[in-house]
């Protein structure tokens, strides 16, 4: 399995299990794309990419994961909300088949979206991984 395919159903898994969280966006609130149809609040994982990162003996990778948290209301106090939720939840993840070796947060940046009016936080979150 793809290392991205791995850490991203893992993390899609463990955000859309954390009590908190749900008690915030929902039950069923985590999405790879931005959902048609679906009211704010949810989390969106936007983007992923990877490097290569390998050691003298093993492949490893660096990832670099995008989270966009959509809150409800035209301030940013729910969206910061969830992205808190999102950080804590991130640094927990394991994967099938990979070894997390590293989870942290890089940084969070926040906005007031012009075509909803609604808040919006951006996550960046870095993982380092090897296969497991």
């Amino acid at each position: 399995m793809h290392p991205i395919v791995a850490l991203q159903g893992a993390l899609a898994s463990a955000l859309g299990s954390d009590a908190e969280l749900v008690a915030i966006i929902g039950a069923n609130g985590v999405f790879d794309a931005p959902p048609k149809g679906r009211a704010a609040p949810y989390v969106v994982i936007a983007r992923h990419d990877v490097v290569q990162r390998d050691g003298d003996e093993t492949p490893g990778q660096e990832h670099r994961v995008l989270v966009h948290c959509w809150g409800d209301q035209p301030s940013r106090k729910r969206a910061l909300a969830i992205a808190e939720r999102v950080v804590a939840v991130a640094g927990l993840v394991s994967a099938a088949g990979l070894v997390v070796s590293h989870a942290g947060h890089v940084r969070t940046d926040t906005m007031i979206d012009r075509d909803t009016g609604l808040a919006r936080a951006a996550v960046t979150l870095r993982f380092f991984s090897e296969a497991g």
